[in-house]
């Protein structure tokens, strides 16, 4: 019964360990760094950028290569962070946080940073671009992120021209609401950008990437980048999308001819940024261990895969072990009451210790002297009589024969030997 308990115990301890690895998995997925930007320019010249996270941030906000308190904001351990830019300040000044005016279109944006620790800069840092009214929607059901992947696996490292895809994905959908990938740009560390995907969601000319592919009920949208490239100020590439929601399904752009006389789509009713940033490395500089990562096929080696499968069946093997080991060791130890039984008269008689020299017809008991002929003699007695006296010995005590047990056999000569000898 104690094994039973305690491998049940066990087991059970196994199967929870289990459990929670495969929820702290999960948990971990979840938790990826995907802040929600959203931005407002207001009436007074400035620019409100709110950030929401889906837990506690304590890292910094603050504008590209701009670090001064007008140009950042800290986390406190909440979930969303603000931060408020002037428009009008010029360079040089205490306020100014490094803003871009396009000349053609009087835009005005900032490209701001969102660093998970307030002062390393870290591989899993987002880079944004906020350009005034183009985002302001905030939906909490529907958090965008932008991932680059090397066939089913995301990677923030690539091999320069190596094709990749770079996915735009709705991680919770809302059957109400349709969405649209448009305005997609690559950026440096510099903020020299290029266009790779327009405002009617097709791609640029130049066949950098393709036309995306969507699968409304995953919230996945798909653009194969052909050939993947760098800028020369460093390996440090970002991309930067637009995700327009629509309510109800989102028209389909129509990207043959000339953006100025295609329809305008204007079903959409809010707008989302998802960015992300890869570091591309020439093929001489990448790593070895990228063979060594899964892919759509399985786990490279195919060796790997089976020798953690054997280190998990010897896991198991020395586990079982240990629980008989364990069961064994605790039956042992238990404490169990010792019963001393009583002295027994007939288990204490010996006949044959009554017995000297012949033992055929001896005619002296081992008390009985020859020079006390009142001793207790053979002649006169059987094993299975009721009493035995002597008046000289201690050692004879009453023995009562059991019922229903054998009668005594004698193992001597019978009784009449003796008593012959006995009446000389």
């Amino acid at each position: 019964m104690a094994f039973d308990s305690s491998t049940s115990r066990v087991l059970g301890f196994v199967w929870i360990f289990l459990v929670s690895l495969k929820t702290i998995h999960c948990q971990l997925q979840d938790a990826e760094f995907n802040p929600q930007v959203s931005a407002t320019c207001k009436a007074d010249h400035t620019m409100n950028i709110k950030v929401n996270f889906n837990n506690s941030f304590y890292g910094t906000i603050h504008a590209r290569d701009y670090r001064t308190p007008s140009c950042m904001a800290v986390g406190d351990g909440g979930k969303t962070v603000t931060l408020t830019i002037s428009l009008l300040a010029p360079p040089g000044s205490a306020g100014y946080c490094g803003l871009i005016t396009n000349n053609k279109t009087q835009e005005k944006s900032v490209p701001i940073a969102i660093r998970i620790h307030k002062t390393l800069e870290l591989a899993d840092d987002k880079f944004y671009v906020i350009t005034c009214g183009k985002a302001g929607f905030k939906n909490q059901s529907s958090p965008v992120s932008l991932q680059i992947l090397d066939g089913s696996r995301v990677v923030n490292k690539a091999v320069l021209s190596n094709p990749y895809t770079l996915r735009i994905q709705v991680s919770k959908p809302d059957s109400s609401y349709g969405f649209r990938v448009k305005n997609c740009f690559a950026f440096s560390r510099v903020n020299n950008s290029v266009p790779i995907i327009d405002d009617r969601g097709c791609p640029v000319k130049g066949g950098i990437i393709g036309t995306f592919t969507y699968d409304e009920a995953k919230g996945i949208a798909d653009a194969p980048i052909r050939s993947m490239f760098k800028f020369p100020e460093g390996s440090e590439v970002n991309f930067q999308c637009d995700v327009a929601l629509c309510k109800g399904a989102c028209l389909q752009p129509s990207c043959s001819g000339d953006v100025s006389n295609s329809l305008s789509l204007n079903n959409e009713e809010g707008v989302l940024l998802a960015a992300n940033t890869v570091f591309v490395l020439d093929p001489s500089e990448a790593p070895l261990i990228q063979e060594l990562c899964e892919d759509s096929t399985g786990v490279h080696p195919s060796w790997l895969l089976w020798l953690c499968v054997a280190f998990g069946i010897l896991f198991l093997i020395m586990l079982i072990i240990n629980i008989f080991l364990c069961s064994a060791m605790t039956c042992a130890c238990a404490r169990t009451e010792i019963i001393e039984k009583e002295p027994s008269i007939i288990e204490d008689y010996d006949p044959y210790r009554s017995w000297h020299g012949s033992q055929y017809g001896s005619r002296y008991s081992l008390n009985g002297a020859p020079q006390n002929p009142k001793g207790y003699t053979s002649g006169g007695s059987t094993l299975n009589s009721a009493r035995s006296i002597s008046s000289h010995s201690d050692h004879y005590a009453i023995v009562h024969s059991r019922p229903g047990s054998r009668g005594y056999k004698n193992r001597g000569p019978p009784s009449h030997i003796g008593s012959h000898y006995s009446g000389k």
